[in-house]
């Protein structure tokens, strides 16, 4: 019996632990050239005939003249934009200063418009951060209650003695209650917004596909230098929903791990 609770507190615990790796790939995705990080990217703009391309992260973007040669950096802060309001911009290569080439500038343009364009900070990607932060935050927090609620737990198998025990084990019993409660919710939460960010990521790609044909910068024509095409990132819509399996796995294994008290 205690080796099967073993494991299934190791199995709880790496499912804890992947889902948290996942969701710091999805955050910093496009955040550098490191390995596999520029491949993780909700929408890539393409021109087929330069073969030049930008990768659009949810706070970082990579571009390049061509796919193996990306420069990435986060855009938190950091505007791409050169003389931003002279209506002859400039945009920047990611996380450097100097001026990107012809062929990059108007899918950089329309890069910091999908980014923080006219919907208001975030732009069209806020649908899909809000709700993969407020998740990512309700599992940490379901997490820490996890953790207060071991804490609690062991205090209240250990007898204090005299008139004292009924009282502390009373204390201890209330404290393991709310902590589980609390965990449960918070799990549940993140179930909930995971879920709704990993449908809007897909909502957000089709959407952008659908308006490729009329977006500012781009033509009809696919052998335009001008011309681009909008793709949907695989990998990244690939970890929202393991986020959001994982994390249901992860909820009915709390009970069967931890869970003494309704």
């Amino acid at each position: 019996m205690l080796a099967r609770k073993d494991f299934r507190q190791a199995l709880a615990g790496l499912l804890a632990i992947s889902i948290v790796v996942f969701y710091i790939l999805v955050i910093v995705g496009c955040n550098s050239t490191s390995p596999g990080l520029p491949g993780i990217y909700l929408v890539k703009l393409a021109n087929n005939e330069t073969q030049a391309e930008v990768h659009v992260g949810l706070f970082s973007l990579c571009a390049g003249p061509g796919p193996t040669n990306l420069t990435c950096a986060g855009t938190v802060g950091n505007s791409v934009a050169v003389n931003a309001s002279s209506s002859t911009t400039k945009y920047y290569l990611p996380g450097t200063t100097t001026v990107a080439p012809s062929s990059l500038q108007s899918m950089l343009a329309l890069a910091a418009s999908i980014q923080s364009g006219s919907t208001g900070p975030g732009g069209v990607l806020s649908i899909v951060y809000v709700p993969l932060l407020l998740s990512a935050l309700c599992f940490i927090g379901a997490a820490g209650s996890l953790l207060a609620f071991r804490i609690f737990s062991r205090a209240s198998n250990k007898y204090m003695g005299g008139d004292g025990e009924a009282y502390q084990n009373e204390k201890a019993y209330l404290h393991e209650r709310n902590a589980w409660q609390a965990a449960v919710m918070l799990t549940t939460g993140a179930v909930m917004a995971a879920l709704a960010a990993a449908i809007s990521s897909t909502v957000a790609v089709r959407a952008l596909q659908f308006a490729s044909t009329s977006l500012p910068g781009t033509t009809t024509s696919s052998t335009s230098t001008t011309a681009i095409s909008v793709s949907g990132g695989t990998s990244m819509q690939v970890l929202q929903w393991l986020i959001v399996v994982l994390t249901m796995l992860w909820h009915p294994l709390l009970e069967s791990v931890w869970r003494k008290i309704l």
